[in-house]
């Protein structure tokens, strides 16, 4: 047993395992000195956790820097299925700002996440399977919206515009420090994409 992990008991949940709160030491730690001059060990550490605690709630440290985004995905994917109409990039739309409302609480360490992602093509590699997975849902949404089959290409490009619009968005909303929230951001991003593809209904 390390003498990190000794610190506390064995039994019963930690008392200081809140995602957010480590994150947020992590990602600092990360911005500071750099992502591969820091181990998951000093992370524990400064959080002032176990080892074990760590690995627990984020196993690697892709999973501290991509955090959240399963879950903005589900969230993203129940706001689409609960709206009505039949443009797609609109619902999507106000659907994506919706759920961006869940990250409006911690704008500090969303924003530390993407300067990190934005910095580097191997820490946006960590997250392709995430993207790609919020794109399938988008595609998958799209098509049902508009009636037409998976697969096709307008549903491909609408959601890969969107992920991709998104993910530019909140990078330069990071990178220079604009003092708005996420959501609003995004949302006058996806303004110009609706007149963009507005033009063709």
């Amino acid at each position: 047993m390390t003498a990190v992990e000794s610190e506390h008991p064995r039994r019963g949940r930690p008392p200081r395992a809140d995602p957010t709160e480590i994150g947020l030491v992590a990602l600092h730690l990360f911005t500071d000195r750099g992502l591969d001059s820091v181990t998951m060990d000093e992370v524990a550490v400064a959080a002032g956790i176990s080892r074990r605690t760590l690995f627990r709630v984020f196993p690697t440290k892709a999973s501290i820097v991509w955090g959240g985004m399963t879950e903005f995905t589900r969230e993203l994917q129940a706001r689409v299925k609960a709206a009505s109409g039949d443009n797609a990039v609109a619902i999507l739309h106000r659907a994506w700002v919706e759920a961006l409302h869940m990250l409006d609480s911690s704008v500090e360490i969303t924003r530390l996440r993407m300067v990190l992602i934005a910095s580097s093509e191997d820490v946006r590699g960590w997250g392709y399977a995430q993207l790609a997975e919020a794109n399938e849902v988008l595609e998958r949404q799209v098509a049902r919206i508009e009636g037409i089959e998976e697969g096709t290409l307008r549903a491909r490009l609408i959601s890969t515009a969107l992920v991709a619009a998104g993910f530019s968005a909140l990078a330069w909303w990071a990178q220079t420090n604009d003092p708005r929230t996420p959501a609003e951001v995004i949302d006058e991003s996806f303004s110009e994409l609706d007149t963009i593809f507005g033009t063709s209904d």
